[in-house]
C-alpha cells in the first residue's frame, strides 16, 4: 500500500472537516453575515439544500441547521476546501438527487416539491434497511454526503461546541482511562 496516498486520503476525506484557521474564519464569516450569496451551490438550489439540512438537524430545544447557518458554512467550505473532482461529484450527486426526488413525487420540477416530499426522499435514502434501486445510487450517495457535511458542520459550530458539547476553554489536568459519564456527563468533547 502507498503510504502517501493513504495519508492523503485520510486527510481529505469527503465527510471530514479539519478544524484549521481557514475553516474557523469561514464559520465566523458565515455567522456574522446578514445576507449570504452562495459561493458554490447554485443560488436557485440554496434554499432547497438549506431545507434538506434543516430536515437532517431540525430545531428542537437547540437551534436547527438554518438558525446555526450550517448551509452557509457548508457552501463556503466546499468552495474553499474541496478540489474540482469532489465539487464535480457533489454537483453530479445533487443533479441525481433532484431528478430522483421529482420522479418519486411525480412532479415536473423540484420547486414543486413540498417539505414532506423532501423528508420522504431523505428517509428513503438515509434510513437503514431501505432497498435503493440501482439507478438511484448516486442520489443515495449524495444524501449520505449531505448528512455527513451537515453533522460535521453542526459539531464544529461554536454555539454547539460551547453550549451542547463538553467544553473547556482552558483545559486542566489530563486524566486518562476514565468514564465519559464521570468526566463530562456523557457529552462529547468540543474542539
Amino acid at each position: 500500500m502507498d503510504r502517501r496516498k493513504a495519508l492523503r486520503n485520510i486527510g481529505t476525506g469527503i465527510g471530514a472537516i479539519a478544524v484549521t484557521p481557514t475553516v474557523v474564519s469561514l464559520f465566523q464569516s458565515c455567522q456574522t453575515a446578514a445576507t449570504y450569496t452562495p459561493a458554490f451551490i447554485p443560488a436557485e438550489d440554496f434554499d432547497i439544500v438549506s431545507n434538506l439540512m434543516e430536515l437532517i438537524i431540525p430545531k428542537t430545544e437547540i437551534p436547527g441547521a438554518i438558525e446555526l447557518k450550517l448551509p452557509e458554512f457548508t457552501d463556503a467550505y466546499i468552495a474553499a476546501v474541496w478540489d474540482e473532482n469532489q465539487k464535480a461529484s457533489f454537483t453530479e450527486g445533487w443533479s441525481e438527487f433532484l431528478a430522483a426526488s421529482t420522479k418519486s413525487a411525480s412532479k415536473e420540477k423540484s420547486s414543486q416539491l413540498s417539505i414532506e416530499d423532501w423528508d420522504a426522499q431523505l428517509a428513503k435514502y438515509l434510513k437503514p434497511g431501505n432497498d435503493i434501486p440501482a439507478e438511484e445510487e448516486g442520489a443515495a450517495k449524495f444524501a449520505n454526503q449531505l448528512r455527513s457535511l451537515t453533522v460535521n458542520a453542526f459539531k464544529t459550530n461554536e454555539f454547539i461546541g460551547e453550549t451542547v458539547m463538553a467544553y473547556a476553554p482552558i483545559p486542566g489536568e489530563q486524566r486518562g482511562c476514565v468514564d465519559l459519564m464521570e468526566t463530562t456527563g456523557g457529552k462529547a468533547w468540543s474542539l
